[in-house]
C-alpha cells in the first residue's frame, strides 16, 4: 500500500509540517509519495531526499531580518503587514532571490532524483491562467528550485518567478491541499499536513484512507518567519501528530499517554464530570485561563504544579473587585472569578447565588481544590 505526505501551503505556518515531520521519524512511519503546495512543497522535497536536519537549519535561516534587513516594529500582524506591504509599494514585493539562495544551498539534486519517493508539486501559471502540475519525473533539475519558487511565491507579499517567459504565482492559488495530485501519483494512503492557510482547496475525485493532522491551536501568522515562532510551531505539530497516532492524549494541551485516564479513573468518585472527555475540557479550560505553556508535555503531576506557580504570582483580590463581583454590575474575566470561588471554598464558604450565575468558573474553582491547588491570599 502506497503512502503519501500532503503538504498544504501557509507560509511562515510551514515550521509546523517540520514537526510533523520529526513525530513521523519517531514513529517510523515510511512514505512513498509527497505531495506539496507552496511552503509545502519546499518541505517536500527535503522530505523526499530524506534530509531532515537540513530542514530544521533552513527554518532557522529564513526570517524576517534576513529578508528585509530589517525587523518589524513587533512581531503583531499589523506591523508585519506594513512591512511587507510598504515593500509592495515600493519593489512589487519581496524579492525571492534570498530565498532561492536558501534553496540551491540547501536541496541535494542527486539526492532528491534518486529518490525512491516520488513527488508533485503545484504552481500556478499567471500568464496562461491555468495551473502547472509535475510530478518529479516532469520537472527538469536545472529547472527544480525555479519550479519549487514558483509553488511558494505568494503573491503579492513576494514578486511572481519567471520561467521561460512565463510568471508564476503561489500554487494556493488553485490547490492549496495537492490530496488530487497525491491519488494521481498512486496513493492508497494519505497522511495529511493541512495548515489551514488561505487559498483554494480542490475536491478529490475518491476517497481514500487517511489521517488528517491540523493545528489544534493558534500557530503564527503565515507572514511571521520568526525563529521564536517557528521553534513553537515545531512543538505544535510534533504534539498533533502523536495525537493523531494515538501515542498523546489532550486537545489544545499535551498530555503523557494515559495520564488522563488514571486520574481520572483513581479519582472519579470525587470528579464533577461524569466522563473523561468532560474532565479534559474542564482541566484544559483551567490551563488556558491561567496562561499555561500549551506546546508542552504534561504528566498530571506536572500540569498540577504548573497551575500552582501561576496561581501563587497571582495577588489577592482587592475589596473593590469583590463588590464588583457581588453586584454582577460589572463584567469579570474568567480568571478574576476562578480565584474569588477558589477563596471562598478555601475559606468553607458558599456563595450559592454567584456559583448559580458564574457556574462554569465555579466549577472549574471545585476542580482546582480537587487537584490540590492553593490560593490562600
Amino acid at each position: 500500500m502506497k503512502t503519501a505526505i500532503v503538504l498544504s501551503g501557509g507560509g511562515a505556518k510551514g515550521s509546523y509540517q517540520l514537526g510533523v515531520w520529526k513525530a513521523l521519524r519517531e514513529l517510523h512511519i515510511k512514505y512513498d509519495i509527497v505531495t506539496g503546495t507552496s511552503i509545502g512543497a519546499l518541505n517536500g522535497v527535503l522530505m523526499c531526499e530524506n534530509s531532515y536536519f537540513k530542514a530544521k537549519r533552513l527554518w532557522k535561516r529564513i526570517n524576517l531580518e534576513y529578508l528585509f534587513n530589517e525587523l518589524p516594529k513587533s512581531n503583531r500582524e499589523i506591523d508585519i503587514l506594513k512591512l511587507f506591504g510598504g515593500n509592495f509599494l515600493k519593489n512589487g514585493g519581496m524579492d525571492i532571490k534570498k530565498i532561492e539562495t536558501i534553496l540551491e544551498e540547501s536541496v541535494n539534486k542527486r539526492k532528491f532524483y534518486n529518490s525512491k519517493i516520488n513527488f508533485g508539486l503545484i504552481t500556478y501559471n499567471f500568464t496562461t491562467k491555468k495551473p502547472l502540475i509535475l510530478s518529479k519525473d516532469k520537472i527538469p533539475s536545472n529547472k527544480l528550485i525555479d519550479y519549487l519558487m514558483a509553488s511558494a511565491t505568494c503573491f503579492p507579499a513576494f514578486k511572481m518567478k519567471e520561467i521561460d517567459g512565463n510568471k508564476y504565482i503561489d500554487g494556493g492559488y488553485y490547490d492549496n491541499l495537492p490530496i488530487e495530485l497525491a491519488i494521481k501519483l498512486g496513493a492508497e494512503f494519505l497522511i495529511i499536513i493541512d495548515l489551514g492557510a488561505p487559498g483554494f482547496k480542490k475536491k478529490p475525485s475518491k476517497q481514500v484512507n487517511s489521517i488528517i493532522i491540523k493545528p489544534k491551536n493558534n500557530i503564527s501568522f503565515f507572514l511571521n518567519f520568526n525563529e521564536e515562532a517557528a521553534k513553537i510551531n515545531v512543538k505544535f505539530g510534533y504534539n498533533d501528530t502523536l495525537k493523531a497516532f494515538n501515542k498523546l492524549d489532550g486537545n489544545k494541551f499535551t498530555f503523557k499517554k494515559s495520564t488522563i485516564t488514571k486520574y481520572y479513573l483513581n479519582h472519579k468518585g470525587i470528579l464533577l464530570d461524569k466522563k473523561e472527555k468532560g474532565f479534559l475540557t474542564s482541566i484544559e479550560q483551567l490551563g488556558k485561563i491561567f496562561k499555561l505553556d500549551e506546546s508542552k508535555i504534561y504528566s498530571m503531576h506536572s500540569f498540577i504544579k504548573a497551575l500552582n506557580k501561576k496561581i501563587e504570582l497571582e495577588e489577592s483580590l482587592d475589596k473593590s473587585t469583590i463588590k464588583n463581583i457581588k453586584s454582577l454590575t460589572t463584567k469579570i474575566n474568567s480568571k478574576t472569578l476562578v480565584l474569588f470561588f477558589l477563596n471562598h471554598l478555601e475559606n468553607s464558604k458558599n456563595p450559592r447565588k454567584l456559583s448559580k450565575v458564574f457556574s462554569k468558573e465555579y466549577k472549574l474553582a471545585k476542580y482546582l481544590q480537587i487537584l490540590g491547588v492553593t490560593y490562600g491570599k
